[in-house]
């Protein structure tokens, strides 16, 4: 007769058991929806609904806090998304929400590159609404974290980018935010406008058929005082007839022939 300490035993077995296989379907399903949701993502990114997107990666979020494409991803659509507002209390939100991902994110996982490139442009964005001190620090978490991003995926291009243009307008800081550097203890981060035009145009050759790019590389041209290059430049964007990447792609076109007409 089988004692009723073995018995329990036995019980406790099947429980731990049951409670074993019960968490790996959980954990199976949970992956499953998440690979499910990242390719929903995905195709709404491609159709450019970065709204739908942006919901997609934080129902991500609640299954899976620290999964690594919703984390990046999410934190630059808030970024993206919220310049748009004209709003500046809602676009504060927005920054703020993507300063606080791309943290989670860097902290998720430091050996990655995206968590330091979105971090580098929610960063960015939030300068924008800021004094003068606080942009002059931002530029050094900017430029911190962008080198970071770089030096773990030296090909990609929207860092290079991010680079490019962070030297374009450091170097033609306004009179204001020099004058008033000099009495920030670190002074205004060093910018180059040879070094702008080299990390731009690395970016459009790592990504030819981006648009913006090639557009800020214009923009750098006319805010250095080299218009006969930014001519050039424009007519080249505008000659290739690019296909639109992004949702903001149209307007870039736009503006783009507003310059040609302005320094024709």
């Amino acid at each position: 007769m089988i004692s009723f300490y073995k018995q329990l035993r036995n019980i406790i077995a099947v429980v731990g058991l049951l409670s074993i296989l019960s968490s790996l379907g959980v954990q199976s399903a949970t992956g499953s929806d998440v690979e499910r949701l990242l390719k929903i993502a995905d195709e709404q990114m491609q159709q450019m609904d970065e709204d739908g997107a942006l919901e997609t990666y934080l129902k991500i979020l609640e299954i899976d806090p620290e999964q690594y494409d919703a984390l990046w991803n999410a934190s630059l659509l808030y970024a993206v998304i919220g310049f748009r507002f004209e709003d500046e209390r809602k676009q504060k939100e927005y920054f703020r929400r993507a300063v606080e991902l791309a943290e989670k994110s860097v902290n998720a996982h430091p050996g990655e590159g995206h968590p330091y490139y979105v971090m580098a442009v929610s960063k960015g964005r939030t300068a924008t609404l800021s004094g003068t001190r606080t942009k002059i620090r931002l530029a050094y978490a900017v430029e911190e974290n962008v080198r970071k991003a770089l030096e773990i995926m030296p090909e990609h291009a929207p860092s290079w980018h991010l680079y490019g243009v962070w030297h374009s307008e450091v170097a033609n800081v306004g009179r204001a935010e020099r004058f008033a550097a000099r009495f920030i203890s670190r002074g205004l981060p060093s910018g180059s406008a040879s070094r702008a035009e080299e990390y731009l145009l690395k970016a459009i050759e790592l990504d030819p058929e981006s648009i913006l790019i090639r557009l800020d590389l214009a923009r750098h041209y006319q805010r250095s005082g080299q218009k006969s290059k930014a001519i050039a430049a424009l007519e080249e964007l505008l000659a290739l007839d690019l296909e639109p990447k992004i949702k903001d792609d149209p307007d870039h076109l736009d503006t783009a022939r507003e310059m040609l007409e302005r320094l024709g």
